[in-house]
């Protein structure tokens, strides 16, 4: 087995509960995959600066693609590709939401090229945590920036119930995927994770032969379908577990992605 590219989802999958891992080892493994020519690939619904400052003091080749594929840059800052929402049907999808009564208490934070935005009453230190060069405006639909990703979350309630309103109201034009907890991301539809991995793997012509993927959640569905060596973590729900051809020994707070990667550099 050969492994070119190594592509991982963050939360609940690479991090800990703690939003920490293991940096000392996992430079160790950077320093290999970079001597043996393999790319290590961040794939998460994230905004890009908030994937950027995870990874802040690590040194080596580091791939993103964030905003669950609407965004993938290399580490030296260049922009490889992205998908943005119509800014016409981004105020549309707002004022669905907004209009909607089950949707009520919703908390909304939008992801940009110039940054993030939420409103007023939506701050707060998660929201300041996930969220980098943070903008707070009244009216969100006065937001002119290149939109990539707009996150909707509610404090209790099921978010596969409103990503299914969301799917049938703007069916071919938008699509809701739940991305932890009680959130869920709204995109283009043509966007995933594994668009922005499948552009990589055209990009250093790499095979889903040579590829190793790793999630736990929805959003990550399609990207270890580009894989053939997908794992998901021993954490991961069962409807990932179900497509994913391997699981980890070990969940995310106990490094399971670090101890498959040890074996993914010997058989290099």
């Amino acid at each position: 087995m050969k492994v070119k590219i190594i592509a991982t989802d963050l939360d609940g999958t690479f991090l800990r509960d703690d939003h920490q891992f293991d940096r000392d080892r996992f430079q160790l493994q950077l320093d290999q995959m970079n001597r043996q020519g393999q790319h290590f690939v961040v794939a998460s619904g994230n905004q890009l600066q908030h994937c950027i400052d995870v990874f802040d003091g690590i040194d080596g080749e580091l791939t993103y693609v964030a905003e669950n594929g609407g965004l993938v840059m290399d580490n030296h800052g260049q922009t490889l590709h992205e998908s943005l929402i119509d800014l016409d049907l981004f105020r549309e999808l707002l004022t669905f939401v907004a209009t909607t009564p089950a949707m009520a208490g919703v908390q909304i934070s939008v992801s940009g090229k110039q940054g993030a935005y939420i409103r007023p009453q939506d701050d707060n230190p998660l929201m300041r945590y996930f969220l980098s060069n943070l903008h707070v405006v009244d009216d969100l639909t006065t937001v002119s920036d290149h939109v990539y990703k707009v996150n909707f979350s509610w404090p209790d309630a099921d978010a596969n119930v409103h990503a299914a309103a969301i799917n049938r109201h703007f069916d071919k034009r938008l699509r809701a995927t739940v991305s932890g907890g009680n959130g869920l991301d709204v995109i283009p539809p043509h966007v995933h994770k594994a668009a922005g991995l499948a552009y990589l793997q055209a990009h250093w012509q790499v095979t889903p032969s040579e590829t190793a993927a790793f999630g736990d959640n929805g959003n990550d569905l399609e990207m270890l379908r580009e894989a053939d060596y997908s794992y998901a973590m021993k954490n991961a729900i069962a409807p990932v577990k179900q497509v994913a051809t391997y699981e980890t020994p070990l969940d995310n707070n106990h490094d399971g992605v670090l101890a498959v990667i040890d074996g993914l550099l010997t058989d290099a």
